[in-house]
């Protein structure tokens, strides 16, 4: 069983989670707590962690990516590294892939985490990674899988496919374990992301009745991303390779909206709105959002992440290390939806 390797190898050691006060840290946090390891969080406001974790036994130590001094104290006693931070543009970001603090804190930012390993003890690290490093075209019309040749056409993509390559060549040359992994679309972190934000835009009728296009969509919940960099840290076989972890489905925007529709106690219409009307929606929306440098929803960005293809293939983890994912994307808008009705019943 998963908990059985995780608690073999984590049990009594200590854990450096870095982006600790993010959706998947939080959440990865407290699973290393469950399984009895030792955990020690990485953050640049060390007080305001606090209240998040509330009574949990986390060590918040300050460390900044962007301040190589800091990180040496912060590895002291290290056995295992999570690496998870990674920069989050400000929502007044129009084209947040591209948003100049990719690189700063990804790419330079992980060549630092690595230089101060140099004089650790850590023994093994793991690099949260994302499919926009292989790029946006990849995926499209069949899954993708870890050979395919890795693309990406954003700023972020770039960081993070550096990210991966730095993380990859210290483990070779500094004798220690390294595990990239990949992940697509993440759910299951309440309000945030893409899938919450439709719901509530759906369950508003705030979301135009989406076209019938067959394009296909990877996804994964947070609890199973947490589940696959257990693995990947627990097991030998893991070693100087790289993973694609999903929830085993493909979703189209058509799909999700009739789900959620359905969730909401509608019946989902036959018909969708044009693709050249959200076309020209969204480049209103994107002309608004330059003049005004505030997000309005739909804008050509957007638009791309909605009809695109996004699609990827999680053999080897399986195969490898005996990854299963527990939760799919119908289960979790009905909750999504529950909640939302629970918290307006409430207002």
């Amino acid at each position: 069983m998963i908990e059985e390797r995780e608690d073999c190898w984590l049990r009594g050691r200590v854990a450096l989670i870095t982006g600790v006060t993010g959706g998947i840290g939080s959440v990865l946090a407290t699973r290393l707590l469950g399984v009895g390891a030792q955990v020690r969080g990485l953050t640049r406001t060390p007080a305001q962690a606090k209240s998040l974790f509330g009574n949990l036994a986390i060590d918040l130590c300050y460390g900044d990516l962007l301040k190589p001094d800091t990180l040496t104290s912060a590895l002291d006693g290290v056995a295992a590294v999570f690496h998870l931070a990674s920069y989050v543009p400000p929502l007044s970001c129009v084209d947040r892939y591209n948003a100049p603090g990719h690189w700063a804190v990804t790419a330079t930012g992980t060549q630092a985490l690595i230089n101060a390993m140099a004089s650790a003890t850590t023994e093994r690290l793991v690099y949260l990674s994302s499919v926009k490093a292989m790029g946006d075209t990849s995926g499209a019309a069949a899954p993708a899988d870890e050979a395919e040749r890795c693309e990406p056409q954003t700023l972020y993509g770039r960081a993070k496919l550096e990210a991966e390559r730095i993380v990859l060549a210290a483990g070779e040359a500094q004798g220690r374990q390294t595990t990239v992994l990949r992940i697509p679309m993440v759910y299951g972190i309440d309000d945030t992301g893409n899938i919450p934000r439709m719901v509530r835009a759906i369950a508003r009728r705030r979301f135009p009745p989406w076209p019938n296009r067959p394009n296909r969509r990877s996804a994964i919940h947070v609890n199973d991303v947490v589940s696959a960099l257990l693995l990947c840290l627990s097991s030998t076989q893991a070693n100087g390779k790289t993973y694609l972890a999903t929830d085993g489905n493909s979703y189209s925007t058509r799909w999700i909206y009739e789900e959620a529709t359905r969730a909401c106690g509608r019946q989902p219409p036959p018909w969708g709105v044009p693709v050249w009307l959200l076309g020209a929606a969204a480049v209103l929306g994107t002309g608004i959002e330059k003049l005004t440098r505030r997000g309005i929803g739909l804008n050509l960005e957007t638009l791309e992440k909605l009809r695109s293809d996004a699609w990827y293939d999680a053999k080897r983890i399986s195969t490898d290390l005996g990854f299963a994912a527990s939760h799919d994307l119908a289960a979790e808008i009905s909750r999504l939806v529950a909640r939302l009705e629970d918290r307006e019943a409430l207002d």
